[in-house]
């Protein structure tokens, strides 16, 4: 997975494109059980599709960003620890490349090839360069960087990794605890925009007389005006609910 042009990962969009087309079949029949109408259901789940299609892929950018600064986190502390005892930074890299642990299981095909580089006399600032331009990460970019000036200057790699496993480990923990206290408003919210939707289609179901009224004339634009409100809800739940951590 790398980053494009647009500062964007590149992923595998069919996962993505599944999700998206689940979550556009549930808008077409949120709209099928409002209007009772094919054609109006048909249309409500097309123009989901490209706002939904966004926000999924920017879900599994954002999840395979924390699953890297994570990971990565470890591969630092790995290093630090490595480092502490002597080893050299390039034999180092290869301990995490052969490793089982399961902490860095998404990272180790990169540091595996990060070895082989090595192995052919590419210099380890080099090789994190290499990591930086596949895996855009800001973290591993800003480590590759200060890596390239710090290994000619002489400074001290040991603190070096340590002071950036600290401050990487402090921005997860924050993350991490943003993510928590923002989960129980944001499911609130989603269930609390679904819910009309499982009321009228319990009523059709059970009572279907009392909808009567709503299914022609003014019933019509009352029921476009409930639509218009529950979208723009979910609209300013989300956005509400986008909190990030400051870079």
């Amino acid at each position: 997975m790398k980053k494009d042009k647009k500062n964007r990962y590149r992923i595998n969009m069919l996962p993505v494109w599944g999700v998206t087309a689940l979550l556009s079949g549930a808008m077409a029949l949120c709209a099928y059980i409002l209007f009772t109408d094919l054609t109006v259901s048909l249309i409500a789940g097309a123009a989901a599709l490209l706002p939904l299609r966004i926000k999924v892929r920017k879900e599994f950018e954002s999840r395979y960003e924390k699953t890297m600064r994570r990971e990565f986190v470890a591969c630092l502390v790995s290093l630090s620890g490595s480092l502490s005892s002597g080893i050299r930074l390039e034999q180092c890299i290869n301990e995490i490349a052969i490793s089982d642990s399961s902490e860095f299981s998404h990272l180790r095909p990169e540091f595996e090839r990060m070895s082989k580089l090595i192995q052919l006399n590419l210099p380890a600032e080099r090789a994190f360069a290499e990591l930086a331009d596949r895996v855009p990460v800001s973290d591993i970019v800003l480590f590759s960087q200060a890596l390239e000036y710090a290994i000619p200057a002489g400074v001290n790699l040991i603190e070096l990794t340590r002071s950036f496993s600290s401050g990487m480990r402090i921005r997860n923990d924050v993350e991490a605890e943003i993510t928590r206290t923002l989960n129980l408003p944001r499911y609130n919210n989603r269930i609390i925009t679904v819910m009309p939707f499982l009321m009228i289609a319990l009523m059709r179901f059970t009572a279907a007389d009392y909808l009567t009224g709503l299914d022609g004339g003014i019933g019509t634009i009352v029921k476009i005006c409930v639509a218009a409100t529950i979208i723009a809800a979910m609209i300013l739940g989300e956005l509400l609910g986008n909190i990030k951590y400051a870079e």
